[in-house]
């Protein structure tokens, strides 16, 4: 038997039905996540400022993004000389920040990028910097006047240097004589330094300077040209004493050697003066006087040659001025080394005689004469004088 079906408790099961499905899906976290939209990925801002216009001034890159979910920031700085690096950012919010030094010249970028939420999106900045590199002088100077060797001095003048922006911190300056290294000096906290000449030659300065940045800068001066002015001569003294021994004609038997000492005077003039090894000529007039009372005089001429250590050569003249008896001509060797208070020419010098006389020159074991003595050059420091 068919019963029929009533209409208004068949909507109720119906809409009953469908409420229920309706809380069932709103509840799936399936559902939901299928039926959001996912957000676009805003582009970066970046921005990059230095604190000055030259190198090695301080800097900051700043870039401002809402980063989407799964994305990530990539920060990139690159040199003016191509070297790229990866910045370590810090984070406030939505902005990100770098801080640090730009250390050459030229053009330095920075780029931000964010991935991986869609397409990349990026932004770049660039600053510009100058060298700013400090400006260097120098400036030399001798003696236009003949000055005493060691006591001239050689002026270098790096006070004119200045810096584009700081301080100087730095000068160190290098001397060189014929080019020659011969002194480095650091003038620091002095910008002028004197120096003493070391003679005669051509003469070159150079500074290095640098700022409280780093940055560094060298100029040279000219070539100063410095004359060596040597003595034409110079006096000498000589004090001896040895023994001697002569035939005389007033005499018999010939009397035996007998204590001998004197001294004498004389110019010594070298062929070059400003040479350590040259020959030297030397004019002397001595006296001289034996235990016997004996006294007489001598006229020499000696050639020898002058050395680093001191002298040797030979010697010629006229012997026993004043005594008709022993009157004779005369030949000698000579020799001497400087002694230890020996300062640039040679003041003092040791040396040594052994005088062979003319009359009775085949009879030399009874005609000489051996003398040891102390000589001193009244020889005048060499002078130096800027060119």
């Amino acid at each position: 038997m068919t019963h029929p079906i009533h209409r208004p408790a068949f909507r109720r099961a119906i809409r009953l039905v469908l409420a229920s499905a309706l809380v069932a899906l709103s509840v799936s976290p399936g559902f939901a996540a299928s039926s959001e939209t996912q957000l676009p990925q805003d582009s970066p801002t970046i921005h990059f400022v230095a604190s000055g216009e030259y190198a090695f001034s301080a800097a900051r890159v700043t870039v401002d993004v809402r980063l989407e979910e799964g994305a990530r920031l990539n920060v990139t700085l690159t040199s003016p000389s191509g070297g790229s690096e990866n910045l370590t950012m810090d984070r406030d919010e939505r902005r990100y920040s770098w801080t640090g030094q730009l250390r050459e010249a030229g053009t330095w970028r920075a780029e931000a990028t964010v991935s991986g939420a869609g397409s990349p999106q990026s932004a770049n900045a660039s600053v510009s910097l100058e060298p700013g590199t400090p400006t260097c002088s120098l400036d030399i100077s001798a003696p236009e006047q003949a000055t005493h060797y060691l006591e001239a001095e050689f002026v270098v003048d790096a006070c004119g240097s200045s810096a584009v922006t700081g301080e100087i911190a730095t000068r160190y300056i290098t001397v060189l004589q014929d080019g020659v290294q011969i002194s480095t000096l650091d003038a620091s906290a002095q910008c002028e330094r004197r120096f003493i000449l070391q003679g005669g030659g051509t003469y070159e300065a150079s500074v290095t300077i640098a700022d409280d940045r780093g940055v560094t800068a060298t100029c040279s001066s000219t070539n100063l040209g410095v004359d060596a002015l040597y003595p034409r001569y110079w006096p000498i003294a000589d004090f001896a004493t040895g023994t001697y021994k002569s035939e005389r004609t007033d005499i018999v038997p010939t009397p035996e050697a007998s204590w001998l000492s004197g001294a004498g005077v004389g110019i010594t003039v070298p062929h070059d003066e400003a040479a350590e090894r040259t020959n030297a000529l030397t004019v002397r007039a001595g006296g001289g006087f034996a235990h016997n009372f004996w006294t007489g005089s001598s006229v020499d001429i000696l050639l020898t040659r002058q050395t680093p250590g001191g002298f040797f050569g030979l010697g010629g003249g006229a012997w026993g001025i004043g005594d008709n008896d022993i009157l004779d001509g005369a030949v000698f060797g000579t020799a001497g080394f400087n002694l230890p208070n020996y300062t640039g020419a040679g003041q003092m010098q040791a040396f040594a005689e052994i005088r062979l006389f003319a009359r009775h020159i085949s009879a030399p074991q009874d005609n000489f004469s051996g003398l040891v003595g102390i000589r001193l050059n009244f020889k005048r420091t060499h002078e130096l004088r800027a060119r």
